[in-house]
């Protein structure tokens, strides 16, 4: 097992030239939130922008278009109903924060996973959906077909992914072996959360390395984190930054360990993570420049 640490993440962070436009740091499209799971969106979106996304489109149902584009004003606000824009466009997919599991979350998962071809992060609900609906086997055929996927499922998720896989225990399994199991039945990046969050990379071979994240805290473990996460992710999967799954878990830490420093990490919230990216990623890039 390999430690993701500041020397591993620090120079795939590009820097930016100064003929720049935003049209050239990624386009990500994050379909989530429902009408009680507003802020699950709103969380995933801003982690984007904060990320240093150039363009952020959230696709929400239309009671909750107003209260994401208040909270997070630069986000483009599609409505739902009008069904997924041209995937094409974007150079990332989200689907999942506050989605939900009813008739339509199912629909939209569906056509993600059968007409998407830039890379997808499956983050919450929309690994729910894959599980109830046992459509592992589909987003394994997509990710052999050569189209990146990453997962992030919390230990619950990765328990009902798993539920199918006939003699396994996930109560007598390590993590590491549940990371395994989870990568060999969906063919993904696997990122399974928790303390000391597992990578699993998605390179195609059975003796691919794991990966353990050496930053975070407890105070991380709190209503949100793992939107963030998500919203963090994606923005480096559009940015096409390398190693961007990992990057993305480590500044993730790292936000949270500076603002536990400042607020401790007994009263540490989601927004308070992403207050702390800026600093993860200014921390991060002044040592790779050398200042």
């Amino acid at each position: 097992m390999k430690e993701i640490t500041k020397e591993l993440v620090m120079n795939s962070i590009p820097e930016r030239k100064t003929e720049s436009h935003k049209g050239d740091f990624g386009k990500v499209l994050i379909i989530a939130g429902s009408k009680t799971m507003t802020g699950a969106c709103i969380l995933s979106c801003e982690a984007a922008l904060r990320s240093g996304s150039g363009l952020v489109y959230a696709l929400v149902p239309e009671e909750i278009m107003a209260q994401v584009q208040v909270a997070v004003p630069e986000v483009v606000i599609k409505e739902r109903s009008l069904g997924i824009p041209e995937m094409s466009e974007y150079d990332c997919i989200v689907i999942g924060p506050g989605l939900g599991t009813g008739e339509d979350a199912v629909e939209l998962v569906d056509e993600i996973i059968e007409k998407a071809e830039c890379p997808l992060v499956f983050d919450a609900d929309a690994l729910n959906v894959i599980s109830y609906n046992h459509w592992q086997d589909r987003l394994k055929d997509r990710c052999l077909r050569g189209f990146g996927s990453v997962i992030t499922p919390h230990m619950g998720e990765a328990a009902r992914l798993l539920k199918d896989d006939v003699g396994f225990d996930i109560e007598a399994e390590g993590r590491e072996e549940i990371l395994n199991e989870l990568y060999d039945i969906t063919g993904a990046t696997v990122v399974l959360k928790g303390n000391r969050t597992l990578v699993r990379p998605m390179f195609g071979g059975s003796l691919d390395p794991v990966y353990v994240n050496t930053t975070g805290n407890p105070g991380m473990a709190t209503a949100g984190s793992g939107d963030v996460l998500t919203g963090i992710i994606a923005a480096l999967l559009g940015q096409g930054v390398r190693n961007a799954v990992m990057t993305g878990v480590y500044i993730h830490g790292l936000a949270g360990d500076l603002m536990a420093e400042e607020v401790g990490e007994y009263s540490l919230i989601s927004r308070d993570i992403l207050k702390g990216i800026p600093m993860a990623f200014k921390n991060i890039l002044e040592e790779q420049n050398g200042l």
